[in-house]
């Protein structure tokens, strides 16, 4: 088995060089480029190797038997019959031969892919009697295309289906590539309507001007520009917005050579934004409006608080009044449902109302001016305590029916005779206020609750409610209040009690009204947690200075 290189030239041999010297200079060129030549004689259906094409297939130099069959045996599975048919065309009608095959390497078993090319020797008559040529491995290239062309699949795949418009441009911010979504953005998908032109092909001249400077700036400095919102005015005059991210492009060796970027489509995004701004504002404007109406309205609510006591007998200097009055409000939002009215019955009769509207805001602030309204009509039945709370919930009860919301208040009403010295009063669900009695051995605050607390009002339209009496005296003082002047938290969670209230009252009962609500309020402050009132508080007290005068 002859397995060296042939001995007939490959080419015509330079005049004065010797043949053997010219066949090794050539033999070590192809060796050193890792070519190994062949020769298959056809008539004698014999092949010969030299040294490199048997390592080049796995095998020891002198191991391949020159059959053709045993070659064929060597080319992967998958690949013979396309070999054979390629070797069988050149035979048949051309003179070169040019494939490329993988093998299974004789040696270790591995997979190589072989580049063979050779040229078809034919007699005169045409038969071809040689087939001669070269191999070399081009397994490293071949896995290099595999490599960029998976590349090259990735990154259009992303380009065609990914929803950003993807766009390379060189110096001059001509379109170089497209992605298929910028193409359709453009109302095309044709890359030659496209690749070449500017922004100024596309869009308005102010918008493209824009777009230029920032490129050039970006290739000016190398820098960036990332997530820029801006406006593109195209045109036939729509306006659209993106969000765009532009990049340096480089070549290999780092030179910058133009653009690439990304515009994300956020036009949607955008009118969502400005519909939502122009709510916003809106919004703002509404809530301005209604604040300075809830100002208004807690104005108006402060306005019917009695601002001025009424002295008895009507007349006299306060100083001289024989009933001193000091009271306390606050709201626990811009308006409060709590309220109080003093009713002048007589020069000696004194009608002291408190109340407190279910809830909180404006809903409760209406039905307290209801309720003061009603009790301003109900004056001439304000001796009898009652009566005036049952008659003021018969009318409550009338109005506040035909609303869907159920609403309560709970009240309290106390008419302090003086010319007979007596208390008489009514509760209609509301925390009983607080007597201190003057005393020869000390003030000692009772709560005033000798009869049965009637309803509320406004829940039961035939409500009853008893009236109580009791003795006053000289310097004798009575609180009423609303619940949010002892429903306090403190900072240890513990609540502030009715309790707490009339042992806080207690030790200050030598003190007069104005002074006892000053104290007491300061106390309740500093336990709360806040050092503040969570919800509407209405402190109302009156003190008797002398009893006498004509009911």
């Amino acid at each position: 088995m002859n397995s060296e290189v042939p001995s007939e030239p490959l080419g015509s041999r330079p005049p004065g060089v010797p043949q053997r010297e010219l066949d090794e200079h050539s033999k070590l060129a192809l060796e050193a480029a890792g070519v190994g030549t062949w020769t298959w004689e056809i008539v004698a259906d014999h092949m010969i190797w030299d040294r490199l094409t048997h390592s080049l297939h796995g095998l020891e130099p002198g191991k391949f038997s020159g059959r053709p069959h045993d070659m064929e045996a060597l080319i992967h599975p998958d690949d013979r019959e396309r070999v054979k048919a390629e070797v069988a065309k050149a035979l048949a009608v051309g003179e070169e031969f040019d494939t490329e095959y993988r093998i299974l390497s004789a040696r270790d078993g591995s997979t190589r892919c072989l580049r063979a090319r050779g040229k078809v020797v034919r007699e005169s008559k045409g038969r071809p009697i040689r087939l001669a040529g070269a191999f070399w491995d081009v397994t490293d290239r071949k896995a290099m295309e595999e490599q960029l062309s998976r590349e090259r699949f990735f990154l259009r795949t992303l380009a065609e289906h990914m929803p950003d418009k993807i766009y390379f441009k060189d110096t001059e911010s001509r379109f170089l590539w497209a992605s298929h979504e910028t193409l359709l953005r453009f109302g095309t998908t044709d890359p030659a309507q496209v690749v070449g032109k500017t922004d100024f092909d596309f869009f308005r001249e102010e918008h493209a001007i824009r777009a230029f400077a920032d490129e050039q700036e970006i290739m000016r400095t190398g820098r960036p520009l990332v997530n820029l919102e801006e406006l593109e005015t195209w045109a036939d005059g729509r306006e659209t917005w993106v969000s765009t991210t532009k990049m340096p492009l480089r070549d290999e060796e780092g030179r910058i050579i133009g653009t690439f970027g990304l515009s994300r489509e956020i036009t949607e995004k955008k009118r969502a934004e400005a519909q939502l701004a122009k709510y916003a504002e809106e919004l703002r404007r509404r809530n301005e409006e209604l604040e300075q109406d809830l100002g208004m309205a807690r104005e108006l609510q402060n306005a019917l608080m009695p601002r001025l006591y009424p002295c008895f007998p009507h007349g006299v200097a306060s100083a001289d009044s024989a009933l001193h009055f000091a009271h306390f409000f606050t709201a626990s939002s811009e308006v409060s449902g709590d309220f109080f009215d003093i009713l002048e019955l007589s020069d000696s009769k004194a009608g002291i109302f408190i109340c407190d509207v279910m809830g909180h805001g404006v809903r409760a602030a209406l039905v307290a001016a209801i309720v003061r309204a009603l009790v301003g009509e109900l004056k001439s039945v304000g001796h009898r305590p009652d009566e005036f709370l049952g008659q003021l919930n018969e009318k409550l009860s009338a109005i506040l029916k035909q609303t869907e919301i159920p609403m309560f208040v709970s009240a309290f009403y106390v008419v302090a005779d003086l010319a007979k010295g007596l208390l008489t009063y009514a509760n209609a669900g509301h925390p009983d206020p607080l007597w201190v009695r003057h005393a020869a051995t000390g003030a000692q605050a009772t709560p005033l609750n000798h009869s049965k607390r009637g309803p509320v009002l406004g829940m039961f339209a035939d409500a009853h409610y008893d009236t109580s009496e009791l003795p006053i005296a000289v310097h004798d003082r009575v609180l009423l209040f609303t619940d949010g002047l002892f429903e306090v938290e403190g900072a240890d969670g513990e609540l502030y009690d009715q309790k707490c209230l009339m042992r806080a009252v207690d030790r200050r009962a030598n003190l007069n009204a104005g002074e006892l609500c000053s104290e007491v309020l300061a106390e309740i402050r500093q336990f709360s947690a806040k050092h503040e009132f969570d919800d509407d508080v209405c402190l109302v007290a009156f003190e008797v200075e002398r009893l006498g005068g004509e009911g």
